[in-house]
């Protein structure tokens, strides 16, 4: 392997070892609440529910993104109206509303698993090289756990907010400038 290669191997090991840790810090975080919070508003309006399916629903539309992509499509995410997130936030919240924790737990490992099944049909060079639209897809999910993992933590440490890193939403964080 040369040289230029083992950097772009090291590099999809490096994201993907960053996507796991922001995973598994919100899976953790999400664990330490307590069951109360699952149904009732935990931050904002959000109960802990809602917030799982937020995220599951989001790294939905990223895994679609990366399909789209491969099949040499544009993807519907890069001309989203960034207007009318909120809006989208909200819908898909409600369309959640009725599972039950266990099912929007389910949907959100099994985003992962359809993520990264996504990811291994890429290359080292097409996920990792400057400008990779899919690299900035996967620092978009990274970037959105790591947003609520934050909040969670801010809440159960009774503080305010939570800093956040990102550029703002998945819909900013994922789409090429």
């Amino acid at each position: 392997m040369d040289d230029d290669a083992r950097a772009l191997a090291d590099e999809r090991r490096r994201l993907l070892h960053e996507l796991e840790v922001e995973r598994n810090q919100l899976i953790r975080n999400i664990e330490t609440c307590r069951i109360r919070d699952i149904d009732r508003p935990f931050i904002g309006d959000w109960s802990l529910r809602d917030i799982v399916g937020h995220v599951s629903s989001w790294e939905a539309e990223v895994v679609t993104a990366f399909r789209d992509i491969r099949e040499e499509r544009r993807p519907v995410l890069y001309d989203f109206d960034n207007d009318k997130l909120d809006e989208w936030n909200r819908d898909h919240v409600e369309r959640k509303r009725d599972l039950d924790f266990s099912s929007v737990m389910h949907q959100l490992h099994g985003g992962r698993g359809r993520l990264l099944e996504e990811i291994e049909l890429v290359s080292d060079y097409d996920l990792t090289h400057d400008g990779s639209r899919r690299a900035l897809l996967v620092r978009s999910v990274i970037d959105h756990d790591r947003e609520h993992w934050h909040d969670i933590a801010a809440r159960l440490a009774a503080m305010s907010g939570a800093r956040h890193e990102g550029r703002g939403s998945v819909v900013e964080d994922a789409t090429p400038a």
